[in-house]
Parts: structure tokens; sequence; C-alpha cells
């Protein structure tokens, strides 16, 4: 039995599957699901761009004129909208002629949205939640691939019918995710601190060194790498973060004020000198970023830093990437610290083990890059 037959069967003939959003994570379930078998999809989108796009690129079959029209007679029917227009959409695709089996969304928060159901609309859905993505957006950057070994969070209420949660959770394992149950209720509060949470101090620290100057040198002109690393995600996509912020503050406001108290005692220990409470400070979050390394399959006293200065040129990126690959060297994780054009960046690659680490480096180094290696626990990492 090969994998398209697998995936159908696990999925309980899963054959017409609706997407309302046609995006990258829209459209990125669409090829996974055709690619585990599913027969058909049809795809709505409020951009007709998008939608068109969608068609000519085969992310999906065809296009449907609405909400409704896309998820009648559908087996499941996905929601790839900002959280704010889930719950309405829930309620008029449920309402479709003949109505949907399953319907299900991608939002990163649930509680209210499921609170918030009619029964009608409550039995078919099951909230979703999947910790994927990619940097850039829109259909044209979809890919089957996208949700690959991804968790992927679902939380159905006490209202849905059991075999709607058993032909999603199917589907979600067909297109290569790891289907996670959970409340909705802990869903949203470890949202808030892995991901909501982060985007907010981000943003604040953003804000906080863009409008600060000092012997007449803004900072924002002397940040390093550890300050880009720390808010990538700043100022990303306002409209979205906050209907995210809005629909999950109750959550977010709790986590906040747990890490103001953090912040409060460490500003204690600083005033009043308490070094090994810093020390333990520091090394309390050491052991849990080893835990988070070894989740990952990852050994700490074996990841190593090549760190190699490039170019800023075209294609030099793809090259660097290329010659690794070609070499068997596998590249574990990586970051680009740019400085500007002139001057090229720092391209950092976490390699697990010394012997690969080294033949990276000396590769790069052969091709002119300047390169050096340095071990997490030498490197601060």
């Amino acid at each position: 039995m090969d994998r398209a037959e697998a995936g159908l069967n696990a999925a309980n003939q899963v054959r017409r599957l609706a997407v309302v959003g046609v995006g990258l994570m829209g459209g990125s379930f669409a090829l996974a699901a055709k690619r585990a078998g599913v027969e058909s999809v049809v795809g709505f989108d409020l951009d007709a761009e998008a939608l068109n796009a969608a068609r000519a690129l085969g992310v999906i079959d065809e296009a449907a004129a609405s909400p409704a029209e896309a998820a009648a007679g559908a087996d499941v029917v996905l929601l790839g909208t900002p959280v704010s227009a889930i719950p309405a959409l829930a309620e008029l695709v449920c309402a479709a002629n003949p109505a949907p089996h399953v319907v299900t969304d991608i939002g990163s928060t649930k509680t209210a949205i499921i609170a918030g159901l009619s029964d009608r609309a409550a039995e078919r859905f099951v909230g979703g939640h999947p910790m994927c993505g990619a940097e850039t957006s829109g259909v044209r950057f979809a890919r089957a691939d996208l949700y690959e070994g991804a968790s992927y969070f679902l939380t159905p209420s006490a209202r849905v019918r059991p075999m709607v949660y058993e032909r999603l959770h199917g589907l979600v394992a067909d297109i290569g995710a790891r289907p996670v149950r959970i409340e909705p209720d802990a869903h949203d509060q470890i949202m808030a601190r892995v991901s909501h949470v982060p985007h907010v101090l981000a943003n604040v620290l953003m804000n906080q060194v863009g409008s600060y100057s000092a012997g007449g040198r803004r900072a924002l002109h002397s940040v390093g790498p550890s300050f880009k690393d720390l808010t990538r995600v700043a100022g990303a996509n306002p409209r979205m973060w906050r209907d995210i912020f809005v629909e999950n503050r109750e959550a977010l406001i709790s986590s906040l004020e747990a890490v103001q108290e953090e912040l409060d005692e460490f500003c204690r220990q600083l005033r009043q000198e308490d070094l090994e409470g810093v020390v333990e400070n520091i090394g309390e979050a050491q052991a849990y970023r080893r835990q988070l390394l070894e989740l990952e399959d990852l050994e700490p006293e074996n990841l190593f830093r090549v760190v190699a200065r490039i170019p800023d040129q075209p294609g030099v990126l793809g090259e660097v990437t290329g010659a690794l690959a070609e070499a068997s060297i596998n590249v574990e994780d990586l970051t680009l610290h740019h400085f500007n054009r002139e001057t090229g960046g720092d391209l950092v690659l976490y390699i697990s083990g010394d012997g690969a680490a080294g033949s990276a480096a000396a590769l790069l180094s052969a091709r002119g890059y300047p390169t050096f290696i340095s071990s997490p626990r030498a490197s601060g990492e």
C-alpha cells in the first residue's frame, strides 16, 4: 500500500477538502492533503488574486464564490483566516447544504472561539493549531511538506461528535504532522507563554531601543546579533497580532504579569548584589535550554557553531547550503546576521559533532569565506 492509499484509509475516506483562506498555511494544507490521497480541494478567499493563484498553481482544484459554496458537501473544511473571523465563518460553513462533516481552523487561540459556537456548529468543529510556518506568506509559497513532523494541536470540545475528531485526527496524521489532543484553555495558556508573550516582548524591546539615544547616538545604531535574534518577530502583521492578543488577552495578561514578577525579582537581586541569585537564575535558564535541545534530539555538548562571513550578493546563501549538502554535512539550524550591503553578514550554522563542524569550516574557508568554530558553551549559547 503506497502513502496515498494509506493516507486515504487512515483519514476515513476524506475525499473532498474545502479551504477557506488559501494563504501559505491553508495552501500548504491543501497540497499536503492532496499528496496524502484527498481527491479534490475547493478553495475560497476574499482576495480574488490569491484565489486565482491557488487555482493556477494547482493548490486547489476549483474555486468557490463563497465560504458556504466551498463547504457544501465537504468532508473537511479548513478555516485559514484571522482568528477574529473564525467564529462567524464556522457558523456559516456549518449551515451549508449539504453540511460538511468536519470543520476546523488553524488559529492560535481556541477558548473564545469554541465557547461562542452554537450547538449545531460545535458538534462539527474541532479547533486546530499547527506549530509550523515560514517567514514568507501567501499561497505562492505553499508547499506540501510544511507540516512534516510538526506538532499539531487539536482542541475538541465536549460537544463535538467523536467521529468528527477521529476523522480530523486521521487527516492531520496523513499530512505528516503529529496530532496532539489538548484542552482549549490549556492550549491558550501555553500559547500565551511560548508564542504571544515573545511577540509582545519583541515589540517592547524594539520600541524601547528604537526610541532611545545616549551621548548623541541612537541605541538602534548599536545593536548586535543577540538583539536582532530576540526581536526577529517585532512588528509582525499588526492587525493579525492585535486580534490574537485580544482573543487570548486573559492568558496573555496572566503570563505577562508572571514575567513582570520575574523581572522584578531579577532587579531585586541586582540591587542587593545577590550574586548567587543571579547565577541561579541564569543556571536555571541554561538547564531548561538544554531540555529544549534534547527534545529536538540534539546533544548540547556536541552542538557547534560555525560562523562564516559572507558577502551580500545574490546566490551566495544557496551556494553555501548546496556545497554543505553535497558534502553530506547536516545543518541542524542556521541564522543570518546581516550587517550592511558593503560588509555582508555572518552566517551562523549549528552543526552536531566536532568532526562535521570542522569539515564545514574547512569547506567554507576554502571557498574564501572567513570562518571560525565555537562550542555552545564557549560562545555563551
